[in-house]
């Protein structure tokens, strides 16, 4: 059978590309990130008018829900091609310890993304 493909990842990832282009990785890295965060985080909680920093904690974002934590997670991971991640990289209900901060989820995957492109 064929491969499923999805518009919505290829559609988002060349709009943020195009809008990095001359940022590099680190910031299309962080444009991603936050545009997760805004799509699974607490509606009550942050508004998407809302300019979200590195420093934004993300137990607050989410309400400590880690069911909307490991959403965005999920498609971080899918965004950057990550897969398979050893399951002991982010342990159960230690998902706001292993990531405070937006700026720590940013930073677990640039190191990713660098370590697959120079292996």
């Amino acid at each position: 059978m064929g491969e499923l493909i999805d518009f919505d990842k290829i559609k988002t990832k060349k709009r943020l590309k195009q809008i990095a282009n001359e940022k590099g990785i680190v910031y299309e890295i962080y444009l991603t990130v936050v545009k997760y965060v805004y799509k699974y985080a607490n509606t009550d909680l942050v508004s998407t008018s809302e300019f979200l920093t590195t420093e934004a904690d993300l137990y607050i974002l989410y309400g400590g829900n880690k069911e909307r934590f490991n959403a965005t997670f999920a498609e971080l991971v899918q965004y950057w091609d990550l897969a398979p991640l050893p399951e002991d990289e982010v342990p159960d209900n230690q998902e706001f310890e292993r990531f405070p901060t937006i700026g720590d989820l940013c930073t677990y995957i640039e190191k990713k993304v660098n370590k697959r492109k120079n292996s």
